[in-house]
């Protein structure tokens, strides 16, 4: 009982966190809100899951978990590739600036 307890306030402490706090992005704040609401009604018992399986036309209620799961991570890793290839970018760009900027002064310097 008492892990209910603690897992309950700590779904119910990131559900107050993601409506208070500023997201730059509307995806990662809907993603935070839906995921402390499912957390609280997994552990609150299995057949809020199942209406939301049947809702959705899933068979069981753990499937709906197995799904999100594998978009989440499909999600985390497609972010996560665009992210670095935006830095590689911007890497690329402060690279070749110094290398102009450090060419032109040994010019100057000869």
């Amino acid at each position: 009982m008492i892990f209910k307890i603690i897992f309950i306030s700590i779904f119910s402490i990131l559900l107050i966190y993601s409506l208070v706090r500023p997201f730059y992005s509307s995806v990662a704040r809907w993603f935070l809100i839906t995921g402390s609401i499912l957390g609280i009604l997994s552990i609150l018992g299995a057949s809020y899951t199942q209406v939301i399986a049947d809702f959705l036309g899933i068979g069981r209620g753990a499937d709906v978990y197995l799904y999100l799961s594998l978009i989440t991570i499909f999600l985390f890793v497609g972010f996560t590739i665009n992210r670095f290839d935006a830095m590689n970018k911007k890497i690329s760009l402060l690279v070749r600036e110094l290398a102009i900027l450090s060419k032109s002064q040994n010019i100057k310097k000869d």
